[in-house]
């Protein structure tokens, strides 16, 4: 899937740039240059981007708190959800986080996207390693392919957040 390519492809990335940063952006440039990736700096506190994942293309974001010394990201789907579907989702999404060790998805209101969110704490620990850029992206992207078509099926086909919830659970084993 999206979040095992995005691994793999920061591999070389993770031995090349395995040092620590004290300005937490300036590690999200190093990765996301050494990924390919295209994104934007905002200023001093944004980075956006985007990942093309199995599903949709993600927006990438990150913020830089520098009073509370936290940096945060976001990865939102390229769907909207519609306000009468929003109470829904709303239940879908509790289900899903109740499930999830890293991170929490959210639907933002103002856009309506569901997103995947996580800030890092960084108070006292000298900055941020570029392997923990990759393992936030690698893991918010990764449950965004997971729950992706959970959202989708909630969203379009009007099916109860119990059994998209259950759906998107499931592994699937060999190929077709």
């Amino acid at each position: 899937m999206a979040a095992q390519r995005w691994g793999d492809a920061m591999a070389a990335t993770v031995v090349e740039f395995e040092r620590l940063s004290s300005d937490p952006l300036d590690a999200v440039e190093r990765v996301m240059m050494a990924s390919r990736l295209s994104f934007e700096r905002m200023g001093d506190e944004d980075i956006t981007g985007s990942f093309a994942g199995g599903w949709c293309d993600y927006q990438l974001w990150f913020a830089y708190r520098a009073d509370l010394d936290v940096l945060h990201f976001a990865s939102g789907f390229d769907m909207r959800v519609p306000d009468s579907r929003r109470g829904t989702v709303g239940a879908l999404v509790n289900l899903i986080n109740e499930s999830l060790w890293i991170g929490h998805f959210d639907l933002w209101a103002e856009e309506g996207r569901p997103t995947w969110r996580h800030a890092l704490l960084l108070r006292g620990t000298g900055g941020v390693e570029d392997p923990q850029i990759v393992d936030i992206v690698t893991v918010g992207v990764g449950e965004c392919e997971r729950f992706y078509p959970a959202f989708q099926q909630v969203i379009e086909a009007e099916i109860a957040p119990e059994d998209a919830f259950e759906a998107a659970l499931l592994e699937p084993c060999g190929s077709a």
